[in-house]
Order: C-alpha cells, then sequence, then structure tokens
C-alpha cells in the first residue's frame, strides 16, 4: 500500500504543464529635453491581476531595451530614471504580441512639479549594498492573510511548513518589526500574527557580527540573513491574542492562551499553556523562544582552560519540545520591553515558568565485537519518570550614554528542581548464548539548581571611523545540591552459566556544588589606513568552586564509602590575548591572527590531602581569505587551529558509582591534543533569476587526540581510561542548489553531502580504527498558489562502517525519507491540512526484515466570523498507527536497536480564537 501511496504523490507532485511564452516587448528611453539616451534607466513588466513583478531589466548604452519570452496576458510597464517622472504604460500582450515603443520620452521630475503631484510607483524589488527591499503590496495575498503567507510570495523567499525561513539560500534566524525585536527576536511570532496587510516593505540584509556593527567593518561572508519587516503607519500600533484549545475529550490535550500589545516602543505580553502531546499550543510555539539576556559570554571548559566567546543563541534554555515518551509540560511567562527619554534609555524583561513531568519505557539489544573474536548480546529494559520545575527571569537595560557611547545591563536568575526515577534490568550472554551477567537497578535523585549571571557591557565609537572600544564585566555564581539513592544487584556467572558471585550496593548519595566567577573582556578595534585594520581583545576568568559528592552504604548503618566519596576545591584563572589583521582590497579580504590563552587551576582533594596543579599556555591561530568574484558571488578559504586541554574527569575522574558494569579510571599524564580545521566555500546569488548555490568542503585532524583505553572482561564489565593518539581526521563536502519560479508558485533545490570520518581507540589493548563514510542526498520541491501549497521533501542516505579489529557483517546501511505536506483551501472558508512521513529501510546484512513506516497526520479547519478570528478544527495523528518508537544503529563492532514509549493515534477537536488589530484605524478613502 506504501509504494503505490508513494508513487501516486510523487507522480501529482512532478507533473507541471509546459507554457508557451512568445510575446516580447522593447522600446529606447530619451530625455525629452536634453534628447540623450538615457543608460541604465529600470524596466519593469507588472502583471496587472495579482502586482506581481514578472520581468525587470536596465536600458543598455543607447537606451534600447527588450522583455522577450512573455506569455499571454494584461501587464503594467513601468520605466524608471533618477530625477525623472515615471513612465507607466499599461499593455495587453497575446501569445505572439510584438510590441515596439520606439522612443519612450521622459520629463524632467522638476519641470512637472509646477503643473501637476506625481503618484509614482514603488519598485516592486530593489536591491542596495546587500540589501534587498520588497514592496509588500507589489505582492497579491489573499485576504486576512499573515506575514508568512506574504513571505511565501516573495522572489528567494523560502518558509517550510515549519515557519523556518530562508533567503538567497540563508537563514533567517532574526525578524525585526520596524528594526526592533517583537516580543523577542524569534520569526515565527510574528509571522503567525502580523497580517499581511500591515506590511509596508520587507528588508533583507546580511547579519552582522556584534564587532562589525560596532566597526562597521565586515570581517567575511555573513552566515545569516536579517529581515525587517517596516508597518504601515496605522499599523505601528495593535493588539495580537489567542486561546488555542485542543482535546480529545478523554485523555489527550493541548491548549494555550497568549495577549499581548505594542505601541510605539511599548511591547507587553502574557502567555501560558498545558500539554501532554508531543505537540505545541499555537501560543507556546509562538513565544518559546522569548529571551532577555544576549551577549558575549566568557566560558571555562571543564578542565579550566577554554575560554570561548560565543554570541547569544537561537534558542532559549527553558524551551522545552520533549522527543519520546509521554510528556505532560505547563509552560507560562511574561514579556515587557519599552523605551524613554528620546529611545535612549530601553528596558527588556523575560519571565518564565514550566513543570515538565515525562514518563518513558525503553527497552535496547545491542551486539559488540571484541578483538578476539568474542561476541556479547546484552539486552534492556527500564522505566523512568522525570521531573523539573523552575522559573527563570531574564533582562537588560540599555542606556545610550550619547551619540557614540551605550551602557547595556543584562541579567538573569533562575531556581529550578529536579526529581528523577529509574528502574531497569539488565542481562548479557555471550555467542553461545551462556549468561555472564545480568543485574537489577534502582535509582532515584532529588536536587535543585539557582542561578544568577549578567553582563555589563560599555561600547564607544570614536570619531575616526572603524575604531571602537568594548569593555564587558561578568559575575556569576550558581549551587546546587542532590539527594538520591542508589540499589543495585549484580549476578556473575562462570563459563557454565552458573552464578559464581553476587556483588550487593545500596547507596545514599548525597552530593552538593556551588561555583563564584568574575570575567572581563576589552576589545579594540583600530583602522590602520583604509585597507589594513587592527582587532585586540583581551579577556580573563576567574572561577572559585567546591564539589561534595557523599556515598553512604545503606547497608551498613549508613557509613561513608571513603573510596567512592570526593571532596573537591576548584580554583582557576584564566588569560586570553587575541589579534587579528585584516586587509581589505576591492575584490578580496584578507585576514589572520591568533589567540592564546594562558591557564593556572588548582585541584584541592581534601579527603585525600592531596593538591593538583597545573599551569600552559593554549595557542589557536586563525586565517580567513574572502574573495568576491562579483556582485553575488563569492569564494573564501579558512582555517583555525585550537588546543584542547583534557577534561576533569579524564586527568582524575569522579568515581562512577550508578553501574557496578563501568568504572572509569583517570590519566594525569595526558598532552594537550591540537586540532587543525580547514575549511572552502564559495556561494553564487542571483536576485533576478532567483537562484542560488553554494559549495563547501572541510578537513580536518588532531594531534594528540584523548581517546579510550577500554578494557572488557570475560563478563563484560568494562573500565575504561584515557591516552593521547595520532590518528583522528574527518572530511566532509557538500553542495546546495535552489531556484524559484515566482510566476508559477514553484520552487526546488537539492542538498547533497558526503562525510568521512576516522575515529582510533583502544580495546583490550588492540587499536580499533573506526571508519565511517556516509552520503545524503535531499531534493526539495514546493508550490504556493492561491489555494493549494504542496512541499516534498526526500532524503536518502547511504551509509558504512569498518573497523579494524574486525565488523559485525559488513556495516553498510541505507534508508530514504519522504517527506509530503500540503494545504487546500475549500469553499466556505474551510482548509485540510495534511503531512506523511514515510521512512524506509530496508533489510540488510545486519537486521534481516525492513522497517517501513507512514506517518499520517491531517486537520480539517472552518474559519467563521467576518474577519475569520475563530477556528473550528478536528485534526488526527498517526492516521494509519504505524509509530513504532523504534530505531537501529549499525557500527563497525557494534549493532544496536531501541524503542520507546510513545503517544499513539489520537483525535482532537479544537478550538481557536485569535483577536488581532490596530489602534489607528485606517482613512477612508
Amino acid at each position: 500500500m506504501l509504494k503505490q501511496l508513494f508513487s501516486a504523490l510523487i507522480f501529482s507532485l512532478l507533473f507541471f504543464p509546459v507554457l508557451a511564452q512568445n510575446a516580447s516587448i522593447k522600446g529606447v528611453v530619451v530625455d525629452t529635453v536634453e534628447k540623450t539616451k538615457l543608460q541604465n534607466s529600470t524596466i519593469l513588466l507588472i502583471r496587472s491581476k495579482d502586482s506581481i513583478l514578472v520581468k525587470d531589466t536596465r536600458a543598455k548604452a543607447n537606451g534600447a531595451f527588450e522583455l522577450s519570452n512573455l506569455k499571454k496576458g494584461n501587464y503594467t510597464l513601468v520605466v524608471t530614471f533618477p530625477k525623472m517622472a515615471d513612465y507607466i504604460r499599461d499593455i495587453q500582450l497575446s501569445d505572439s504580441s510584438k510590441f515596439n515603443l520606439g522612443h519612450i520620452a521622459m520629463d524632467s521630475k522638476a519641470t512637472l512639479l509646477n503643473e501637476v503631484v506625481i503618484k509614482a510607483q514603488k519598485q516592486a524589488i530593489s536591491i542596495k549594498g546587500d540589501t534587498i527591499t520588497y514592496q509588500a503590496d507589489s505582492f497579491a495575498v489573499k485576504p486576512h492573510a499573515n506575514l508568512q503567507d506574504l513571505l511565501r510570495r516573495l522572489p528567494g523567499v523560502e518558509v517550510d511548513k515549519d515557519g523556518a525561513i530562508k533567503a538567497g539560500g540563508k537563514d533567517v534566524n532574526t525578524l525585526l518589526v520596524d528594526g526592533e525585536e517583537f516580543f523577542g527576536d524569534d520569526p515565527l511570532l510574528a509571522q503567525k500574527y502580523l497580517k499581511a496587510n500591515a506590511v509596508s516593505e520587507v528588508q533583507i540584509y546580511d547579519k552582522k557580527t556584534k564587532t562589525e556593527e560596532l566597526s562597521g567593518i565586515k570581517e567575511g561572508e555573513a552566515k545569516e540573513k536579517v529581515m525587517n519587516i517596516k508597518l504601515k503607519e496605522n499599523a505601528k500600533n495593535g493588539y495580537l491574542s489567542t486561546l488555542d484549545a485542543n482535546s480529545d475529550l478523554k485523555h489527550y490535550k493541548n491548549i494555550g492562551g497568549m495577549a499581548g500589545i505594542y505601541k510605539n516602543k511599548l511591547k507587553t505580553a502574557v502567555f501560558g499553556s498545558n500539554s501532554n502531546t508531543n505537540q505545541d499550543s499555537k501560543a507556546s510555539a509562538a513565544m518559546s523562544k522569548l529571551k532577555g539576556n544576549d551577549y558575549d559570554v566568557i566560558e571555562v571548559g571543564d578542565d579550566g582552560s577554554t575560554v570561548m566567546i560565543s554570541y547569544g543563541g537561537s534558542r532559549d534554555e527553558d524551551d522545552f519540545s520533549p522527543s519520546s515518551g509521554l510528556p505532560d509540560v505547563t509552560g507560562y511567562g511574561a514579556h515587557f520591553s519599552n523605551k524613554w527619554n528620546e529611545n535612549k534609555i530601553g528596558l527588556k524583561l523575560n519571565y518564565k515558568g514550566s513543570d515538565r513531568d515525562i514518563l518513558d519505557r525503553t527497552t535496547s539489544k545491542n551486539q559488540s565485537l571484541l578483538p578476539n573474536g568474542t561476541n556479547f548480546f546484552s539486552e534492556s529494559n527500564s522505566n523512568s519518570e522525570t521531573r523539573n520545575t523552575g522559573q527563570s527571569l531574564k533582562g537588560s537595560v540599555d542606556i545610550k550614554l550619547d551619540s557614540l557611547s551605550t551602557l547595556k545591563i543584562s541579567f538573569a536568575g533562575s531556581k529550578r528542581k529536579n526529581s528523577s526515577q529509574y528502574i531497569s534490568t539488565n542481562e548479557t550472554k555471550n555467542g553461545e548464548g551462556i549468561f555472564v551477567n545480568n543485574s537489577n537497578q534502582s535509582n532515584d535523585n532529588n536536587g535543585d539548581n539557582n542561578l544568577f549571571n549578567g553582563n555589563i557591557n560599555y561600547s564607544k565609537k570614536f570619531v575616526k571611523k572603524g575604531r571602537t572600544l568594548s569593555i564587558d564585566l561578568q559575575p556569576e555564581t550558581k549551587n546546587s545540591t542532590s539527594l538520591g539513592t542508589s540499589l543495585s544487584v549484580t549476578n556473575y556467572y562462570d563459563g557454565n552459566g552458573t552464578i559464581n558471585r553476587t556483588v550487593n550496593q545500596n547507596f545514599l548519595n548525597d552530593n552538593s556544588g556551588s561555583e563564584s566567577s568574575l570575567g572581563t573582556r576589552i576589545a579594540y578595534t583600530e583602522p590602520l589606513g583604509k585597507q589594513f585594520s587592527l582587532q585586540t581583545a583581551y579577556s580573563f576568568k576567574t572561577v572559585s568552586s567546591n564539589s561534595h559528592k557523599l556515598v553512604f552504604d545503606k547497608s551498613l548503618n549508613n557509613k561513608r564509602v571513603d573510596s567512592l566519596s570526593n571532596n573537591f576545591d576548584f580554583n582557576n584563572f584564566s588569560n586570553i590575548g587575541k589579534v587579528v589583521l585584516q586587509y581589505r582590497a576591492k575584490k578580496f579580504t584578507l585576514s589572520g591572527g591568533a589567540e592564546a590563552t594562558q591557564t593556572i587551576f588548582e585541584l584541592n582533594d581534601l579527603d585525600r590531602n592531596n593538591k593538583f596543579k597545573r599551569d600552559y599556555l593554549n595557542w589557536a591561530p586563525q586565517s580567513n581569505f574572502n574573495y568576491k568574484l562579483g556582485k553575488s558571488t563569492s569564494v573564501s578559504l579558512n582555517y583555525n587551529g585550537n588546543t584542547r586541554q583534557p577534561s576533569l574527569d579524564q586527568l582524575q575522574p569522579i568515581r562512577q558509582i550508578n553501574n557496578p558494569l563501568y568504572e572509569i579510571k583517570g590519566n594525569p599524564n595526558l598532552k594537550p591534543s591540537f586540532n587543525n580545521n580547514f575549511g572552502f566555500n564559495f556561494n553564487i546569488y542571483q536576485q533576478k533569476s532567483q537562484m542560488y548555490a553554494y559549495l563547501y568542503g572541510g578537513y580536518s585532524f588532531t594531534k594528540n587526540a584523548v581517546v579510550s583505553v577500554r578494557t572488557v572482561d570475560e563478563v563484560n564489565k568494562t573500565t575504561s581510561s584515557y591516552v593521547n593518539l595520532n590518528g583522528n581526521n574527518s572530511f566532509y563536502a557538500g553542495a546546495s542548489f535552489n531556484k524559484s519560479f515566482s510566476k508559477v508558485h514553484f520552487n526546488a533545490g537539492l542538498n547533497a553531502n558526503f562525510n568521512h570520518s576516522t575515529s582510533v581507540s583502544i580495546l583490550n589493548n588492540k587499536l580499533n580504527e573506526n571508519v565511517n563514510n556516509s552520503i545524503n542526498i535531499r531534493p526539495r520541491f514546493s508550490y504556493y498558489g492561491n489555494k493549494v501549497q504542496v512541499q516534498y521533501n526526500p532524503s536518502i542516505t547511504f551509509s558504512n562502517s569498518q573497523s579494524s579489529i574486525g565488523s559485525i557483517n559488513n556495516g553498510k546501511n541505507f534508508y530514504h525519507n519522504h517527506d509530503i505536506s500540503g494545504n487546500i483551501e475549500l469553499p466556505y472558508n474551510t482548509e485540510f491540512n495534511t503531512s506523511i512521513s514515510l521512512s524506509y529501510q530496508p533489510a540488510n546484512a545486519s537486521f534481516s526484515r525492513p522497517v517501513n513506516i507512514a506517518i499520517w497526520n491531517a486537520y480539517l479547519s472552518k474559519k467563521m466570523l467576518k474577519a475569520q478570528e475563530l477556528e473550528l478544527k478536528v485534526s488526527i495523528s498517526d492516521i494509519l498507527a504505524e509509530k513504532n518508537g523504534y530505531n537501529r544503529y549499525v557500527g563497525g563492532n557494534n549493532i544496536s536497536e531501541y524503542t520507546n514509549t510513545f503517544i499513539p493515534r489520537y483525535v482532537l477537536i479544537g478550538l481557536t480564537y485569535n483577536l488581532t488589530g490596530n489602534f489607528i484605524k485606517q482613512d477612508k478613502k
């Protein structure tokens, strides 16, 4: 049945009629007064019925132009030239029309201003620098359409079924409204709640780094785009709200609500939701990414050595989407932002609370191969419940001290509680089917975590362009406590399958820890002439923390187990210096520099009176070359290297007690590793033809990589440690191509990539070299018509994994997936939406049975009332009841398969009420 369904869908999606286009329009643009030819005049052809831009061109040196391969229809021809009044003419074409307009005389605006007011039609699409501007009214949408419907009409813009946006082939993760965050910068919220008829312009431009924004000096090719929505004057102040309730009237429910106001710079909202499905309500999905403290974060790794600078993040840590198990998730929160004193002072606050409870049951089967040819077959079953509750408050205060200086104070605080209960059974047999061990484990834990962090940033631009100064100060405190029990009974068998040893553990675990830190960063940029610029930065971070992990044996009257208890004090001080020199020419940019980190840290084992102290220097060179082949075509080469110190667990690990079949031993003689990374990128984007292509590749290798050394004994107990080895490397390459056909509302693309990796380790005193190769091919097709929208995204993957100690079967795997979604607008404001996810995993040398699954979801909705603000919906999840929570893995010397709890088929009846509007009514004409 799946094959017939799949074939029918593919055939219907790929069948498109061929349209004949033979008509043409030509002419010569001249100046009426000077009688000169107007070279580079802009000629636009706009379809009359929906204001869609059909073609555009520019006049040649002799003023001549020609628009060819046109199909029949009614059009408006617009000719524009600076300081000239626009020429506008309506034209009707047949299939074979050959319009020759002869000389098109353009009049000076200065000549006409004394006689008449000129009402010029704005250009539908304009490009200035890296900014593309779309005039919203030039693109027809259905009545009551939202911003998302409008974006899908814009040439060069892609919006998938989940609301993710691409522009010019690059991700759009930041969406602004009139240059400001719209209840946060999440693109989803504005797409859902802003009406298309409220939009004046849509601007898309390259996303700049913080240093680029401050200095105005471009550092390299932008990886993301920013979208700015400019609203019409009567739509700048308004309100938005939704109430979304869905239930099967028995068990499953998904409800949420949100209400917000935006007025000038003021934005405020409250929201809440509850769901025991794996779907977000309309309200919670839109408000999920509200953040409040984006700033450069100075971080220190577990080993105290690595200082990293990161700018914000695309998701908030409060955001949560369960991927397995049976969830019951409640979330609520509020947002406030405003500016005062002529926008010189701004405040933003985000409050969130949550209560998450997840029930899950998992099973696993695993086969592993040892160097001596021994096979172990393990099976496990587990039941777990985890619950997390908490509240957080994040915010920032922005103060514009003068025209060149700003002060920003960011802060965040949170309080969280967590609890978990976990019960599992495990058993392992050898290749002859004889037991080697089995165990029963039970763990429970209750804990809490408190956190406060912040950042004070002072930024200053100097009169000299490109000279900037930025200073950050970051305090942070956090503490945690947990109390739990660990109970296990493990049986070990002899070669005949008879129990010869039993180990009982009944422990009480009392853990606590705290950490205080202070970091600072000073960054300075200096232009060295017109082509050179220098970037320098100095940072430090000092960390003081402690960790108390106490283990008591409940079977011995709660006697402390010294061999499993740890009492550590940790002190760290890290300095980092950075210098980057950049050279900018007309066609290319070249930069190079290095980062050096000097770290001192001391670990005191208070129980054993043992001090472990280290002092070392890490180097991180970097270089980048970017060459601009054309206005929207570039190629870049880059290299970066970095030193990585062994982690604290690898040097002196905290002992593992929850699993008696797994033990870790540290290696204090580990050396730091050094990673080398080389990259290549090529991209081309053509706005006129709505095409982009992207090629990329890279190679990396690690010297003195820290790798695992594992010893697996005859009863499948694993003892793990670490050593330094060479041999870890990886190579990747890929390409992406996309072409839009806005006239027929069709978009097609293709992604393909290849990945190769080699990783080394030691298993039972033998070198184990794992080589993994994979090829992935992902075409995509989408059609967005007035009444029908369809997306088809197939994916094909080939993989192969081999191990030098011997592989189970041949390590080869192949699978393909097909995601198909569609939306049809029916009469009487009715809408049908469906999505089908087809997954095919054929049988292979490791698994004798194929796994073919079709997950089919659908809903039927009816919109009511004058502005269609009320929606009644019936939705069905997993119509064919084929969801099974199953996954499997084929490796070199290991193959595994897993199952987890999943939500079965359910039907929800839903009611959604949206109330949006503006405080300023549109003027009557």
